[in-house]
Protein backbone atom coordinates (compact mmCIF):
# COMPACT_ATOMS: atom_id res chain seq x y z
CA UNK A 1 0.00 0.00 0.00
CA UNK A 2 1.18 3.51 -0.82
CA UNK A 3 -0.31 6.99 -0.89
CA UNK A 4 -2.74 9.19 1.01
CA UNK A 5 -5.76 7.72 2.83
CA UNK A 6 -8.25 10.06 4.50
CA UNK A 7 -10.86 7.54 5.66
CA UNK A 8 -8.71 4.92 7.40
CA UNK A 9 -9.69 4.06 10.98
CA UNK A 10 -7.13 4.39 13.75
CA UNK A 11 -7.38 0.66 14.45
CA UNK A 12 -6.74 -0.23 10.79
CA UNK A 13 -3.79 2.17 10.64
CA UNK A 14 -2.09 0.85 13.75
CA UNK A 15 -2.66 -2.81 12.87
CA UNK A 16 -1.54 -2.57 9.24
CA UNK A 17 1.25 -5.16 8.88
CA UNK A 18 4.85 -4.78 7.70
CA UNK A 19 4.95 -1.01 8.16
CA UNK A 20 6.95 1.28 10.42
CA UNK A 21 5.61 4.30 12.31
CA UNK A 22 7.33 7.18 14.10
CA UNK A 23 6.87 5.52 17.50
CA UNK A 24 8.60 2.39 16.18
CA UNK A 25 11.48 4.44 14.77
CA UNK A 26 11.89 6.14 18.15
CA UNK A 27 12.22 2.73 19.80
CA UNK A 28 14.74 1.64 17.16
CA UNK A 29 16.77 4.77 17.77
CA UNK A 30 16.70 4.23 21.52
CA UNK A 31 17.47 0.49 21.64
CA UNK A 32 17.45 -1.72 18.56
CA UNK A 33 17.39 -4.93 20.63
CA UNK A 34 14.20 -3.89 22.42
CA UNK A 35 12.78 -2.81 19.05
CA UNK A 36 13.52 -6.29 17.70
CA UNK A 37 11.76 -8.02 20.60
CA UNK A 38 8.82 -5.64 20.52
CA UNK A 39 8.05 -5.35 16.80
CA UNK A 40 9.82 -8.22 15.03
CA UNK A 41 9.48 -11.05 17.55
CA UNK A 42 6.36 -9.46 19.10
CA UNK A 43 7.35 -10.62 22.57
CA UNK A 44 5.91 -7.56 24.31
CA UNK A 45 2.17 -7.13 24.83
CA UNK A 46 0.53 -3.80 24.06
CA UNK A 47 1.38 -1.31 26.77
CA UNK A 48 -1.47 -0.01 28.92
CA UNK A 49 -0.97 3.61 29.86
CA UNK A 50 -3.67 5.89 31.25
CA UNK A 51 -1.80 8.94 29.93
CA UNK A 52 -2.19 7.55 26.39
CA UNK A 53 -5.92 7.10 26.97
CA UNK A 54 -6.34 10.67 28.27
CA UNK A 55 -4.51 11.84 25.16
CA UNK A 56 -6.81 9.79 22.93
CA UNK A 57 -9.91 11.28 24.61
CA UNK A 58 -8.45 14.76 24.15
CA UNK A 59 -7.59 14.15 20.50
CA UNK A 60 -10.97 12.65 19.65
CA UNK A 61 -12.83 15.49 21.38
CA UNK A 62 -11.01 18.12 19.33
CA UNK A 63 -10.54 16.37 16.00
CA UNK A 64 -13.48 13.98 15.64
CA UNK A 65 -16.05 14.77 18.37
CA UNK A 66 -18.74 12.81 16.53
CA UNK A 67 -16.67 9.63 17.03
CA UNK A 68 -15.66 10.33 20.65
CA UNK A 69 -17.66 7.60 22.34
CA UNK A 70 -17.05 5.17 19.51
CA UNK A 71 -13.36 5.37 20.41
CA UNK A 72 -13.45 6.23 24.13
CA UNK A 73 -15.31 5.36 27.34
CA UNK A 74 -15.42 6.92 30.81
CA UNK A 75 -15.32 4.63 33.86
CA UNK A 76 -16.73 6.06 37.07
CA UNK A 77 -15.10 3.64 39.47
CA UNK A 78 -11.57 2.56 40.43
CA UNK A 79 -9.45 0.45 38.08
CA UNK A 80 -9.71 -2.85 39.95
CA UNK A 81 -12.21 -5.54 40.80
CA UNK A 82 -14.94 -7.35 38.91
CA UNK A 83 -16.76 -4.19 37.78
CA UNK A 84 -13.57 -2.83 36.20
CA UNK A 85 -12.89 -6.14 34.45
CA UNK A 86 -16.46 -6.26 33.12
CA UNK A 87 -16.24 -2.63 31.93
CA UNK A 88 -13.00 -3.34 30.05
CA UNK A 89 -14.51 -6.39 28.38
CA UNK A 90 -17.57 -4.36 27.34
CA UNK A 91 -15.36 -1.66 25.83
CA UNK A 92 -12.61 -3.65 24.09
CA UNK A 93 -10.68 -1.51 21.63
CA UNK A 94 -11.67 1.77 23.29
CA UNK A 95 -9.51 4.17 25.28
CA UNK A 96 -10.87 4.06 28.83
CA UNK A 97 -10.42 6.95 31.26
CA UNK A 98 -11.73 7.63 34.76
CA UNK A 99 -13.83 10.59 35.84
CA UNK A 100 -10.79 12.29 37.38
CA UNK A 101 -8.86 11.79 34.14
CA UNK A 102 -11.79 13.27 32.22
CA UNK A 103 -11.32 16.43 34.29
CA UNK A 104 -7.73 16.59 33.02
CA UNK A 105 -8.86 16.02 29.44
CA UNK A 106 -11.58 18.66 29.74
CA UNK A 107 -9.00 21.22 30.89
CA UNK A 108 -7.02 20.65 27.69
CA UNK A 109 -10.11 20.58 25.50
CA UNK A 110 -11.32 23.91 26.87
CA UNK A 111 -7.88 25.49 26.45
CA UNK A 112 -7.67 24.48 22.77
CA UNK A 113 -11.24 25.55 22.05
CA UNK A 114 -10.54 28.97 23.59
CA UNK A 115 -7.34 29.46 21.58
CA UNK A 116 -7.96 31.58 18.48
CA UNK A 117 -4.63 30.48 17.03
CA UNK A 118 -5.32 26.77 17.49
CA UNK A 119 -8.82 27.17 16.08
CA UNK A 120 -7.48 29.01 13.04
CA UNK A 121 -5.37 25.96 12.15
CA UNK A 122 -8.12 23.47 12.97
CA UNK A 123 -10.47 25.28 10.60
CA UNK A 124 -8.10 24.82 7.65
CA UNK A 125 -7.38 21.10 7.58
CA UNK A 126 -8.64 17.51 7.44
CA UNK A 127 -8.33 15.38 10.60
CA UNK A 128 -6.72 11.95 10.91
CA UNK A 129 -5.15 11.55 7.47
CA UNK A 130 -2.78 8.62 6.87
CA UNK A 131 0.02 8.23 4.36
CA UNK A 132 2.11 5.19 3.36
CA UNK A 133 5.37 5.41 1.39
CA UNK A 134 7.96 2.81 0.36
CA UNK A 135 11.56 3.87 0.98
CA UNK A 136 14.74 2.15 -0.16
CA UNK A 137 18.00 2.16 1.78
CA UNK A 138 20.97 1.72 -0.52
CA UNK A 139 24.69 2.53 -0.04
CA UNK A 140 23.96 4.56 3.08
CA UNK A 141 21.25 6.72 1.48
CA UNK A 142 17.45 6.75 1.61
CA UNK A 143 15.40 6.91 -1.60
CA UNK A 144 11.69 7.24 -2.39
CA UNK A 145 9.72 7.94 -5.57
CA UNK A 146 12.69 9.07 -7.63
CA UNK A 147 14.21 11.20 -4.85
CA UNK A 148 17.04 10.97 -2.33
CA UNK A 149 16.79 12.24 1.25
CA UNK A 150 19.19 15.08 2.08
CA UNK A 151 19.70 17.18 5.21
CA UNK A 152 17.09 19.61 3.87
CA UNK A 153 14.55 17.13 2.51
CA UNK A 154 14.00 15.28 -0.76
CA UNK A 155 15.93 15.97 -3.97
CA UNK A 156 15.38 14.45 -7.41
CA UNK A 157 17.96 11.94 -8.68
CA UNK A 158 18.64 10.38 -12.06
CA UNK A 159 16.15 7.64 -12.83
CA UNK A 160 19.03 5.17 -13.19
CA UNK A 161 20.19 5.86 -9.63
CA UNK A 162 16.70 5.33 -8.27
CA UNK A 163 16.28 2.13 -10.27
CA UNK A 164 19.55 0.87 -8.79
CA UNK A 165 18.33 1.68 -5.27
CA UNK A 166 15.04 -0.15 -5.91
CA UNK A 167 16.85 -3.17 -7.33
CA UNK A 168 19.65 -3.52 -4.78
CA UNK A 169 18.44 -1.63 -1.73
CA UNK A 170 16.37 -2.75 1.25
CA UNK A 171 12.72 -1.67 1.12
CA UNK A 172 10.63 -0.54 4.08
CA UNK A 173 7.11 0.91 4.12
CA UNK A 174 6.79 3.93 6.40
CA UNK A 175 3.45 5.16 7.67
CA UNK A 176 2.36 8.44 9.25
CA UNK A 177 -1.00 9.69 10.50
CA UNK A 178 -1.47 13.44 10.87
CA UNK A 179 -3.78 14.76 13.55
CA UNK A 180 -4.74 17.42 11.00
CA UNK A 181 -3.46 17.87 7.45
CA UNK A 182 -3.61 21.39 6.04
CA UNK A 183 -2.80 22.67 2.58
CA UNK A 184 0.90 23.10 3.38
CA UNK A 185 1.14 22.36 7.11
CA UNK A 186 0.65 19.53 9.59
CA UNK A 187 -1.02 20.24 12.94
CA UNK A 188 -0.24 18.03 15.92
CA UNK A 189 -1.97 18.02 19.33
CA UNK A 190 0.22 17.22 22.33
CA UNK A 191 -1.18 16.55 25.80
CA UNK A 192 1.35 17.33 28.50
CA UNK A 193 1.93 18.64 32.02
CA UNK A 194 3.35 21.98 33.11
CA UNK A 195 3.14 25.43 31.58
CA UNK A 196 2.80 25.19 27.80
CA UNK A 197 3.97 28.78 27.44
CA UNK A 198 7.37 27.90 28.92
CA UNK A 199 9.35 27.43 25.71
CA UNK A 200 12.35 25.96 27.58
CA UNK A 201 10.09 23.28 29.09
CA UNK A 202 8.45 22.58 25.74
CA UNK A 203 11.82 22.39 23.97
CA UNK A 204 12.98 19.85 26.56
CA UNK A 205 9.87 17.73 26.01
CA UNK A 206 10.39 17.80 22.24
CA UNK A 207 13.94 16.53 22.80
CA UNK A 208 13.10 13.97 25.51
CA UNK A 209 10.26 12.37 23.54
CA UNK A 210 11.82 12.83 20.08
CA UNK A 211 8.85 14.83 18.86
CA UNK A 212 11.30 16.37 16.38
CA UNK A 213 11.70 12.92 14.77
CA UNK A 214 7.93 12.73 14.29
CA UNK A 215 7.75 16.28 12.92
CA UNK A 216 10.44 15.66 10.30
CA UNK A 217 9.12 12.20 9.37
CA UNK A 218 5.57 13.51 8.91
CA UNK A 219 6.68 16.45 6.75
CA UNK A 220 8.96 14.22 4.66
CA UNK A 221 6.51 11.35 4.14
CA UNK A 222 3.49 13.52 3.39
CA UNK A 223 5.60 15.64 1.01
CA UNK A 224 6.98 12.70 -0.98
CA UNK A 225 3.73 10.75 -0.75
CA UNK A 226 1.63 13.55 -2.22
CA UNK A 227 4.24 15.29 -4.42
CA UNK A 228 3.53 18.49 -2.47
CA UNK A 229 5.69 20.61 -0.18
CA UNK A 230 4.52 20.47 3.41
CA UNK A 231 6.51 23.32 4.94
CA UNK A 232 5.40 23.72 8.55
CA UNK A 233 4.84 21.36 11.44
CA UNK A 234 2.69 22.98 14.12
CA UNK A 235 2.84 21.63 17.67
CA UNK A 236 -0.21 22.49 19.77
CA UNK A 237 0.70 21.71 23.39
CA UNK A 238 -2.13 21.58 25.94
CA UNK A 239 -1.55 21.15 29.68
CA UNK A 240 -3.62 18.70 31.71
CA UNK A 241 -2.69 20.34 35.03
CA UNK A 242 -2.13 24.06 34.26
CA UNK A 243 -4.96 24.12 31.73
CA UNK A 244 -3.33 26.33 29.09
CA UNK A 245 -2.29 25.81 25.48
CA UNK A 246 0.35 27.19 23.13
CA UNK A 247 1.11 26.59 19.45
CA UNK A 248 4.70 26.36 18.18
CA UNK A 249 6.06 25.91 14.67
CA UNK A 250 9.08 23.59 14.46
CA UNK A 251 12.21 25.49 13.43
CA UNK A 252 14.38 24.46 10.49
CA UNK A 253 16.97 23.11 12.92
CA UNK A 254 14.31 21.10 14.77
CA UNK A 255 13.33 19.49 11.46
CA UNK A 256 16.96 18.87 10.45
CA UNK A 257 17.64 17.16 13.78
CA UNK A 258 14.45 15.12 13.50
CA UNK A 259 15.37 14.10 9.95
CA UNK A 260 18.78 12.91 11.15
CA UNK A 261 17.03 10.89 13.85
CA UNK A 262 14.48 9.14 11.65
CA UNK A 263 16.97 8.42 8.88
CA UNK A 264 19.43 7.01 11.43
CA UNK A 265 16.66 4.78 12.86
CA UNK A 266 15.80 3.48 9.37
CA UNK A 267 19.43 2.69 8.61
CA UNK A 268 19.82 0.90 11.94
CA UNK A 269 16.76 -1.24 11.25
CA UNK A 270 18.00 -2.15 7.76
CA UNK A 271 21.50 -2.94 9.02
CA UNK A 272 20.09 -5.41 11.53
CA UNK A 273 17.58 -6.86 9.07
CA UNK A 274 20.43 -7.61 6.68
CA UNK A 275 22.36 -9.35 9.46
CA UNK A 276 19.29 -11.47 10.34
CA UNK A 277 18.98 -9.72 13.71
CA UNK A 278 22.12 -11.32 15.11
CA UNK A 279 23.39 -9.21 18.00
CA UNK A 280 26.97 -9.60 19.15
CA UNK A 281 27.87 -8.84 22.73
CA UNK A 282 30.43 -6.12 23.40
CA UNK A 283 32.38 -5.16 26.49
CA UNK A 284 31.54 -1.51 27.12
CA UNK A 285 33.33 1.09 29.20
CA UNK A 286 31.13 2.70 31.84
CA UNK A 287 31.94 6.27 32.86
CA UNK A 288 31.10 7.89 36.23
CA UNK A 289 28.00 10.04 36.47
CA UNK A 290 28.55 13.75 36.07
CA UNK A 291 27.93 14.50 39.75
CA UNK A 292 30.48 11.87 40.82
CA UNK A 293 33.30 13.66 38.99
CA UNK A 294 33.74 15.99 41.98
CA UNK A 295 35.83 13.19 43.51
CA UNK A 296 38.42 13.72 40.78
CA UNK A 297 39.02 17.31 41.84
CA UNK A 298 41.81 17.37 44.45
CA UNK A 299 40.42 20.29 46.39
CA UNK A 300 37.13 18.46 46.92
CA UNK A 301 38.47 15.04 47.89
CA UNK A 302 37.45 14.17 51.44
CA UNK A 303 39.73 11.94 53.49
CA UNK A 304 37.87 9.06 55.04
Amino acid sequence: MEGLISDMSSEAYHSFPNTFSSSQLKDALKNIRIFHKKYILKEYEKEENSAFDVGTFFHSSILEPDKLFDDCAVYEGIRRGKEWTAFKEANIGKAIITKSEQVQADLMISAVKESELAQSFLAKGVPEVSCFVKVYVYAGDIYAKGCILTNDGWERVYSGDFTLAMKNGSCLTLKVRADLLGEDFIFDLKSTTGDCCDDFLVSSKISNYSYDLSAALYLDIFSIGTDKNYKDFIFCFASKDVGNTQCYVASKDNIRIGRKKWSSAIKTIVKNMESDWVFKEKLLVIEPSYYERKWLIDSEIVEL
